[in-house]
């Protein structure tokens, strides 16, 4: 009693806490909330925490099933799934994350602090292995679909095309919606309907990742050699520590300059993809590359080169350590509204579909565990970051996974497998539809 009476959630007492989650509920459900983003953030933040903190709490998921990051998107998709909530509300959280950008804000702040914190010598390297690695996971996963798709009577061709395709391909926006225009046109079919089960194979897919994930987590605690404990490549933990901007304690003012230099670089990148890049505005190559990808390129070069005092690469580490424990939760909120848990239920029908659902994970692990040994990486973060975060729903599901690692550092190469992967991930698709179905 005496711990519950000490327990503080965002700085307030836990009985405050709980009496503002319930006026915020009750608001919410009445569909009194304020529509804009002023009142998704205020829910979010309150009730995301909230459950965020009750999922840290439980003693066999907090320690096995991804803790509170999963506890409050399952939760959010509830809210969903149960009209929990006033329709308003609920269309004011989903604008919030996507067309208001939340959750390209949370993104980009984290690439900005964790690029700019690893070594830019290591980071090389790093870059330099990390593509075969991702491929060798496509490879893999769709090689391990397909043989259990046979096993089952699945097919093995179908359990590449219906379920590992649409797993490893990055997502919803960048994946699956532009997948399904590529199946119409091979097949003559309705895209939408490949599109509803691939949405619901995809959403399955992830929650199977995070939870793979939440067992790294656990491996590199049982094993600490197999983890560098956030750091991809072996030695570049014994680089970091001389870092000249991690003995700097940022000020307010350097918050502020790490920030502005996320958004910029962000804005940048976008206008390069949509106005400059050859890839996307000359060739026809069937795909485009994502912002993101570019951004960490940007952010990347600014590393190697050198030129940004460490004040400022304190600040941007400074803003994603911010993020990183305050934004997280009330994310998993925007994140999970937009689900149904109905779409996990769909592909229970089949168990043969599930463990093609597994093998494909699975298999993400297991090429990119082979390949990442011949570059020096860590066998748990390159499986999380090269394997997971290629077998997840996207964007999101990289919050979830490294969210369930406890590896939100590396956001970076997270984001180099879901929007470069997932770009990789058109042209598979686009031989495979074309050629086999």
């Amino acid at each position: 009693m005496s711990k519950m009476k000490e327990t503080k959630i965002l700085g307030f007492p836990l009985w405050m806490f709980l009496i503002l989650s319930v006026v915020m509920m009750f608001v919410a459900a009445k569909d009194w909330m304020i529509n804009n983003m002023v009142g998704a953030l205020c829910f979010a933040m309150i009730i995301g925490t909230l459950l965020g903190w009750v999922g840290d709490q439980i003693p066999v998921w907090k320690t096995w099933c991804g803790g509170g990051m999963l506890f409050t998107s399952l939760m959010a998709g509830a809210i969903n799934t149960f009209g929990l909530i006033g329709e308003k509300a609920n269309e004011a959280l989903n604008t919030f994350n996507g067309g208001t950008g939340f959750l390209n804000l949370y993104i980009l702040v984290l690439i900005t602090g964790s690029v700019l914190s690893v070594d830019r010598k290591m980071l090389m390297k790093s870059f330099a292995g990390y593509i075969p690695t991702i491929i060798a996971g496509v490879a893999c996963a769709l090689g391990l679909a397909g043989l259990v798709g046979m096993v089952t009577g699945v097919g093995g061709m179908n359990a590449i095309t219906s379920f590992a395709i649409p797993i490893m391909g990055g997502g919803n926006g960048a994946g699956i919606q532009p997948m399904s225009k590529m199946w119409a046109a091979a097949t003559g079919g309705d895209a939408s309907s490949w599109f509803a089960s691939a949405f619901a194979v995809i959403s399955l897919g992830n929650l199977v990742a995070v939870f793979m994930s939440a067992l790294l987590n656990k491996l590199g605690q049982a094993k600490p050699e197999f983890t560098g404990n956030g750091q991809l490549m072996k030695g570049m933990d014994n680089v970091a520590v001389h870092d000249p901007a991690a003995d700097i304690k940022p000020t307010a003012a350097d918050y502020a300059t790490g920030l502005a230099l996320g958004l910029f670089c962000f804005n940048v990148a976008t206008l390069y993809g949509k106005k400059i890049s050859i890839i996307n505005n000359v060739l026809d190559l069937g795909f485009t590359i994502h912002e993101f990808a570019f951004m960490v390129i940007l952010v990347a070069i600014l590393n190697i080169s050198n030129i940004l005092p460490p004040e400022i690469r304190a600040g941007a580490r400074g803003m994603q350590l911010f993020f990183v424990k305050y934004m997280s939760f009330p994310l998993m909120i925007t994140v999970g509204i937009g689900t149904n848990l109905t779409d996990y239920a769909a592909v229970f029908t089949n168990p043969a579909n599930l463990l093609c659902i597994i093998a494909t994970v699975l298999g993400a692990m297991i090429g990119t565990y082979l390949m990442g040994n011949l570059f020096h990486f860590y066998p748990v973060e390159g499986m999380l970051t090269a394997g997971l975060c290629m077998a997840n729903g996207g964007g999101s599901g990289d919050v979830q996974c490294l969210g369930a690692a406890n590896r939100m550092d590396m956001m970076s190469y997270a984001q180099i497998s879901s929007r470069i992967g997932g770009a990789l991930m058109l042209v598979v698709a686009s031989f495979f539809f074309g050629r086999f179905l």
